[in-house]
């Protein structure tokens, strides 16, 4: 019964404890723009916790006997208890003009925070009275340890399958006077049933005997070097873990469930590594990761990664080997339970310092996302097994250094090659893909050789990734990574001043976001005002604008999400465009005349209102604008918040009679149609959609992309596309749309629109 209580505990208050992270990141959501930076700052927040907890129990472990450590804990519990139910109501709105980072922890803190540490400090608290006791498991209490991790597994799970879809998060903003259960209310439920079990634990510990009339003399204390390892053990996987997270979802949305698949992946890993009856085998776990390893950095490269989807289960994978190769080597290392506290909290040092140089360091120091390639190259030098003596050493440590420059000339040489035809440049691609990687694959028997070269291999293909590499500009923020590049577009025949067939050509500046284009423009002067990529006058959105001013006067237009400003080149003189745009970097793009001048250039007055585009427009007056335009992307991915029930319901408010909502669809792994159709109905309001599926050679001169966009109108009213060609009208009926599409601002199913589940 004793192990059964103690167990019961480690592995509710682990649930509770990652179970609350993806709530709060949730309730964040809606006033930090949908940024997938909310979760890495979050984690960086609740590894901070997680520390401060666990040096609790370290310091009660070492000031205080059994008695004081239960009186102070119980204390610690009371006054975290005051501070419940947990939320951001506390904390204001966000800064419209500065990064939210320091926001979102201050916000975390106050609303989560002692709460926060007390359940975090309840895992190691009860291990080490565990260890107190006479029961004859307690010479080694690390099962409680797989036991905490599985509760946090299970912690994770529950919230994106079981708490989100039936339980409101009631976010910043929302009315406080909502009626029913929400999951802060349920979680301080269960914190309260938590208490109750820890006051259990700490009734058994003292009504038992204990070990201090037999406890053998005192074991060496661990040597620096040996906390050292622990903590880097702990900050690798911390950190790829977190750095996982953002590359997937940058490419998909913020939500929960992209969120927890990778943080459940890392607990599971941990799990498996501190279970009694599991035995890793380091060797062939090294080799497994470097495989993966070598596949990851295959997949920055563009023939990889135009695969879509099945790149992004790769990533997991890798996590996947990553921490089981760190943690089996973290769970061999392992200490007596004398020195049970100080293990946990070197792992908490890590794990937390693994966060701030995700969330503080790296935006600092580098331009790009640079720290998940980082990762994966550290995970192979603390993970290799030892190196097998050779009769040679003078030879091994030449082919050592040789094989990464080999890696790295075979990465360069590539890159010079220059296709001549389409056939060629796939050709091209994939050589330039897969003649490194076989080289680093190649060395793959010698771990000292394999980690060098797999961090020439991931350092080639990250400089790839972000070619072309010399940017006008390069700039990251909280939102997201910019870039305006300069590059050649396509040619096509055409004629010149004297009337000969020349083959014409034009340079163009991009802007970047991630792995996808948000907006670029002609250099020359006589094409720079025209419409490219996805707003092309021939294009879903062209066709809205036109229909509208064949009703009538477009005097007002309101655009969620700026990028170069693209849009503002559709405004004629006496109408007024009002961009909505959270980040204050892409706004300064924007102006940039030596970057873009669809602003400066613009024939209609513009204005430039920096943050949340949905906050914005619920302070303009209702039926403002003839025209909304959504379309606020950080890469590929969606801000889920801005295309739900209630957001389209603010949208509509704000229209004008006979006006209408564009949504920019274009999405690689998403088809958004049905979650528009569905809320569309719900309000009883008229959509139709429009995939552009034809490009001429004029259009693909002009910078023209594909595009999808929808519109929606006013309850009653006749959509301006109605009969135009090219558009479908969606079902008006709500039944006929499945329940993952009808998307509100506590649910929003982008896992199971994606799978079809």
């Amino acid at each position: 019964m004793r192990t059964a209580a103690f167990g019961i505990t480690a592995f509710l208050a682990a649930a509770l404890l990652f179970l609350v992270q993806p709530m709060a990141a949730k309730m964040a959501l809606p006033v930090l723009g949908g940024s997938a930076s909310v979760w890495t700052t979050a984690m960086l927040f609740f590894q901070v916790g997680l520390l401060a907890g666990y040096a609790w129990v370290h310091l009660l472990a070492r000031r205080l006997a059994p008695r004081g450590q239960v009186g102070a804990h119980l204390a610690l519990l009371a006054a975290a208890a005051l501070l419940l139910p947990p939320g951001l109501t506390r904390a204001g709105l966000p800064p419209v003009d500065a990064s939210p980072a320091l926001w979102l922890l201050v916000a975390l803190a106050v609303g989560f925070g002692l709460p926060y540490v007390a359940v975090a400090a309840t895992g190691p608290l009860v291990q080490r009275w565990f260890a107190s006791t006479d029961d004859p498991r307690a010479s080694d209490p690390y099962f409680l340890y797989a036991a905490s991790n599985a509760g946090s597994f299970a912690g994770l799970l529950l919230y994106p399958l079981l708490v989100e879809p039936r339980l409101p998060a009631r976010a910043l903003g929302t009315a406080a006077g909502a009626a029913g259960l929400s999951q802060a209310g349920a979680w301080s439920a269960s914190y309260g049933a938590l208490a109750l079990l820890i006051a259990g634990c700490a009734g058994l510990l003292l009504a038992g005997r204990t070990r201090v009339e037999t406890r053998p003399a005192p074991t060496p204390a661990p040597t620096w070097r040996r906390r050292a390892l622990w903590a880097a053990l702990a900050l690798v996987p911390s950190s790829a873990t977190i750095a996982t997270t953002q590359h997937i979802s940058t490419d998909l949305a913020a939500v929960p469930l992209l969120w927890v698949v990778p943080l459940a992946i890392y607990l599971l890993t941990f799990v498996l590594a501190f279970a009694p009856r599991v035995r890793l085998h380091r060797g062939a776990l090294a080799t497994a990761y470097g495989v993966l390893a070598v596949a990851t950095a295959c997949s920055f490269y563009e023939p990889v990664r135009a695969w879509g989807l099945p790149v992004l289960v790769l990533p997991l994978a890798t996590l996947f080997a990553l921490g089981l190769l760190l943690h089996g080597r973290l769970a061999e290392g392992r200490p007596d339970r004398e020195h049970l506290t100080e293990y946990y909290l070197a792992i908490a040092v890590g794990g937390a310092l693994g966060g701030v140089f995700n969330a503080i360091v790296a935006p600092s120091l580098f331009s790009t996302v640079a720290e998940y390639p980082i990762a994966l190259a550290l995970a192979v030098f603390l993970g290799a097994p030892k190196e097998t003596e050779t009769r040679r050493p003078g030879l091994s440590t030449a082919l050592d250094a040789a094989a990464p420059i080999a890696v790295a000339l075979a990465a360069v040489v590539t890159s010079r090659l220059v296709p001549t035809s389409a056939e060629g440049a796939r050709w091209t691609g994939w050589l330039q893909t897969l003649v490194p990687a076989l080289i680093a694959l190649g060395t793959i028997g010698w771990p000292r050789r394999f980690a060098w070269s797999l961090t020439a291999l991931l350092a080639a293909a990250w400089v790839a990734n972000q070619s072309p590499v010399s940017a006008l500009h390069r700039d990251r923020s909280f939102y997201g990574v910019h870039r305006v590049v300069r590059v050649t577009g396509p040619s096509m025949l055409g004629t010149d001043a004297s009337g000969r067939q020349v083959l014409l050509s034009q340079k163009l500046n991009v802007l970047v976001d991630g792995v996808t284009r948000h907006g670029s423009q002609p250099l020359d002067p006589e094409r720079r005002r025209v419409p490219t990529t996805y707003y092309h006058p021939s294009g879903p959105l062209g066709d809205v604008v036109r229909a509208l001013r064949l009703k009538g006067p477009v005097a007002d237009v309101g655009v969620v999400g700026l990028g170069a400003g693209t849009i503002a080149a559709y405004g004629e003189p006496g109408e007024r465009f009002t961009f909505f745009e959270i980040d204050p970097k892409v706004a300064a793009i924007a102006r940039d005349a030596r970057l873009f001048t669809y602003i400066t250039d613009a024939r209609a007055e513009t204005t430039i209102v920096l943050g949340d585009g949905r906050r914005s427009l619920a302070a303009r007056g209702e039926r403002s604008f003839d025209l909304i335009v959504v379309d606020a992307f950080s890469s590929d991915a969606i801000p889920a918040h801005l295309i739900t029930r209630e957001a389209l319901a603010l949208y509509l408010s704000r229209l004008k009679p006979g006006g209408c909502v564009a949504f920019h669809l274009t999405n690689r792994y998403l088809a958004l149609d049905p979650v528009l159709g569905a809320i569309a109905a719900d309000l009883s309001a008229p959509a139709a959609v429009m995939r552009d599926t034809t490009l001429t050679p004029q259009q693909i001169f002009e910078g023209k992309d594909l595009s999808k966009w929808g519109v929606v109108g006013t309850p009653g009213s006749r959509l301006p596309v109605e009969g135009s060609g090219g558009w479908s009208k969606l079902v008006s009926d709500p039944a006929a749309y499945p329940a993952r599409a009808h998307w509100t601002d506590d649910r929003s199913d982008v896992v199971g629109l994606l799978f079809g589940l």
